[in-house]
C-alpha cells in the first residue's frame, strides 16, 4: 500500500523536533510585493544565465532562485535559450524537456514560518518515479511523471532520508537532508538506462 504526501505530512508533524534558535531562514522578503522567482534546473550543466545574472561553477546544475519583476526573462543554458511570461509572486524553474528544448515548471512554495519546502524533479528516462521516506515507511511524493515536478510542504526542522523508487526498487538514496523552516530542498533526480543519481540541495535566493 502507498502513502500519498498527506499522510507523510500527518506521520513527519509528530516527528519534527522543536525549533531551534539558530534555524536561520534563507528566503527573505522582497522589497517589491510583486516580485517573482526564476532558476534553473540542469543535471551536468555547469554554467547557466537567468535573466542579466550568469552563474558558473553551478552545483548540481541548480542554480539559485533569481528575482525579477519583468513579464518576460530569458535564460541561457549551454546551445539551448528559452524565455517565460512569468505571473507575479511566483516561483518557476526552467528545466530540460523530452524534446531538448528548456521547459518552464511552476514551482509551488510556500516559505512557511512552520514547515519546509520539498521539490523533486524527475528528469530521468523513467516515465514515474516515487520518492520515498524510510523513516516513517510513505511516500514524501508517488508519481512524479518524467521531466515534471512536484512539491510537499513538511513540518521542520527535521531531517530525513529520502529514497528515489520505481515501484519497489530503490534507485537512488539521499541520506540526513536536511529540512529548515521558511526554507526549501530541491531534489533532482537524473539518469538513463539504469545510471541514475540523485541530488538534494537548499534552496538557495539571488537578490
Amino acid at each position: 500500500m502507498k502513502c500519498h504526501a498527506r499522510s507523510i505530512v500527518l506521520a513527519l508533524a509528530v516527528c519534527a523536533a522543536p525549533a531551534a534558535a539558530q534555524d536561520n531562514q534563507l528566503y527573505e522578503e522582497p522589497a517589491d510585493p510583486n516580485a517573482s522567482f526564476v532558476r534553473v534546473v540542469a543535471p551536468g550543466e555547469t554554467v547557466a544565465v537567468v535573466g542579466n545574472e550568469t552563474f558558473e561553477n553551478v552545483v548540481g546544475g541548480v542554480t539559485p532562485y533569481v528575482m525579477t519583476t519583468k513579464g518576460t526573462i530569458s535564460v541561457a543554458l549551454g546551445n539551448m535559450v528559452g524565455d517565460g511570461e512569468i505571473p507575479p509572486t511566483s516561483f518557476f524553474t526552467f528545466v530540460e524537456g523530452n524534446d531538448g528544448t528548456l521547459h518552464l515548471l511552476r514551482d509551488n512554495i510556500e516559505n512557511s514560518p512552520a514547515k519546509a519546502d520539498l521539490v523533486f524533479y524527475n528528469l530521468s528516462d523513467l516515465s514515474s518515479v516515487d520518492l520515498f521516506v524510510p523513516r516513517v515507511g510513505a511516500m514524501a511524493l508517488d508519481n512524479v511523471a518524467q521531466h515534471t515536478s512536484r512539491q510537499v510542504a513538511l513540518k521542520a526542522p527535521l531531517t530525513l532520508d529520502f529514497e528515489v523508487r520505481e515501484g519497489d526498487a530503490v534507485l537512488a538514496t539521499l541520506p540526513a537532508v536536511r529540512m529548515r523552516r521558511r526554507a526549501g530542498v530541491t531534489v533532482v533526480f537524473s539518469g538513463v538506462s539504469g545510471d541514475y543519481t540523485a541530488f538534494s540541495t537548499e534552496n538557495l535566493y539571488f537578490n
